[in-house]
């Protein structure tokens, strides 16, 4: 609505721009042929009033622009904010996500309000001036429609090299944030190990790539504007030519001359714009790419048409599971298959890369799913309502993310209704008996991302946020790795409480994980290796 309104009111501009050629040649007229200021006082009476709605026609056609892509730029925000929510891809870095939404999507704010709405106006506003030239001098509008589209002949010549520098520029400056970003969280291992130098090196590196880009991209609109407008002005000098000469010989009217060359140069003037805003819009275009691009993969949102969760949580049944990540070899997850019946205690064991962390993962919806299927309850998940279906799980991840704030306000991010007691069981089954001791207790900040514990109290609080949830489904991805052995025997006697109250999934590393299971499943290389009670 407001892209249209965006038109409309730049065809309004337009429309006003050809009144004020008309009063302009009246006035101009008059005054060379002796007309005295009573005679003209109407026509500048006039030309004043035309003015001010041309200033305030530019006022709406900015804030109807404004608005137009405001929406676009909050549903895009909204949807990678979606994206990332609802499955993090798992080969894409998290500088270049961020440079998308962040410049990227601030630099569609000229491809929307600007270049969009000019598009439609460099097709209709010369058909509209050469409408109004025709009758007035049937020469000139023809000279006009002769060299009008050299504009967008070198438009286009000029537009493709802009294209190529563009992606190049993009690219670039989504490898110096993506760079600086990974450079800042490694900053300490940087330093432990004296390659802060060499990551200072390699960002300057970047930095330069950066510079060389974008100064190119620089000089291709600048070149460009060069040869447009000089086409536009040697265009228009010929019209004047030929307008100057026939009203010398008295074969054209003073103020239909004078008309004509006022309204010569708004023909051109669209084309123009749209010249230069494609140049300010070709990063957003460039940017907007890179977004659709990380939106396809993303999980869809439920529909209202979407089945509701599964009623029970198992039995689970995985038939022919193969899952493949981009720019991987070999599919994480080759033909798996397996059963998980109601109250398991179930170990998923295997090397690094086997797959384990997949299997939680296809759980949770987070994994695309290359063939196969997954059955809850009889139900498949496909086309279910994973919002609600997550609700009846809870997670423990390798990397728990603490949030800013208190230990309760961490530990009922798992389920914000729990009261003071649920949250205290909840830190007496992960083993957290260290809240006690703690300056305020329950109520104790931890700071961003838990900096102000350890790592083992930062996993056992993790572990409370999950246990907390009373979920039917019980998913760990390796819930004692960060655990000293005598809190990790007390971790898993706490799990031990729970079998059979709950299905619980667990990967496990170390032995004595998996020795606590009722069953443990081997993986080697994406692969069931070996299913049984013990572990191999």
């Amino acid at each position: 609505m407001f892209l249209a309104g965006t038109v409309v009111l730049g065809l309004a501009g337009a429309a006003l721009a050809i009144v004020r050629a008309l009063l302009l040649a009246r006035i101009i007229a008059g005054a060379f042929a002796g007309d005295g200021p009573a005679a003209l006082a109407p026509h500048l009476a006039g030309l004043a009033g035309v003015a001010a709605a041309s200033a305030l026609a530019a006022w709406a056609t900015e804030v109807s622009a404004h608005h137009s892509a405001a929406g676009v730029k909050s549903a895009l925000r909204r949807a990678l904010l979606q994206r990332v929510a609802e499955r993090e891809s798992a080969g894409e870095r998290a500088g270049a996500l961020a440079a998308a939404a962040g410049r990227g999507i601030e630099a569609l704010d000229a491809y929307f309000s600007r270049y969009l709405p000019q598009m439609a106006l460099a097709v209709a506003v010369p058909a509209f001036v050469l409408g109004w030239m025709f009758p007035l001098d049937p020469l000139a509008a023809v000279i006009v429609v002769v060299t009008l589209p050299l504009i967008p002949i070198f438009g286009a010549l000029v537009g493709r090299v802009t294209r190529a520098r563009t992606a190049r520029r993009w690219q670039a400056f989504s490898d110096l944030s993506a760079g600086f970003l990974d450079s800042l969280r490694a900053l300490p291992t940087l330093k432990v190990f004296g390659r802060s130098r060499d990551a200072v090196t390699a960002f300057a590196a970047l930095a330069e790539r950066h510079r060389r880009e974008t100064m190119g991209t620089l000089r291709v609109a600048f070149l460009s504007a060069l040869v447009l407008e000089l086409a536009a002005t040697i265009s228009v000098a010929v019209v004047a030519v030929a307008v100057g000469l026939r009203v010398l010989d008295g074969g054209l009217a003073l103020q239909a001359g004078i008309t004509v060359l006022i309204l010569a140069p708004e023909a051109y003037l669209p084309p123009r714009r749209l010249a230069a805003e494609f140049h300010a819009a070709a990063e957003g275009v460039e940017a907007a790419g890179a977004i659709l691009d990380s939106l396809e993969g993303a999980a869809p949102a439920a529909s209202p048409g979407a089945a509701p969760a599964p009623s029970r949580p198992a039995p689970i049944e995985i038939r022919g599971l193969t899952v493949a990540f981009p720019g991987r070899p070999a599919p994480a997850l080759d033909r798996v298959s397996l059963r998980i019946e109601e109250g398991d205690y179930l170990a998923l064991a295997g090397p690094s890369g086997s797959g384990k962390s997949t299997v939680l993962a296809v759980l949770l919806g987070l994994a695309p799913m290359a063939s196969g299927e997954v059955r809850v309850g009889g139900q498949s998940l496909a086309g279910t309502d994973l919002a609600a279906w997550r609700r009846r799980l809870a997670w423990l991840p390798q990397q728990p993310r603490l949030f800013h704030g208190t230990v309760a306000d961490n530990v009922r991010f798992g389920a914000p209704d729990a009261g003071d007691e649920a949250v205290a069981r909840a830190l007496e089954e992960a083993a957290a008996g260290f809240v006690a001791d703690l300056p305020r207790g329950i109520d104790t900040p931890v700071g961003e991302g838990g900096a102000r514990l350890s790592a083992g109290e930062r996993a056992r609080v993790a572990l409370a946020r999950a246990l907390v949830r009373r979920a039917p489904l019980l998913l760990l991805d390796e819930p004692t790795a960060h655990l000293d052995p005598l809190t990790e025997m007390a971790v898993l006697d706490a799990l031990d409480r729970l079998r059979g109250s709950c299905t619980i999934v667990v990967v496990a590393h170390r032995e004595a994980v998996a020795a606590r299971a009722g069953r443990v499943l081997r993986l080697e290389a994406g692969k069931v290796a070996a299913d049984g009670l013990e572990m191999p």
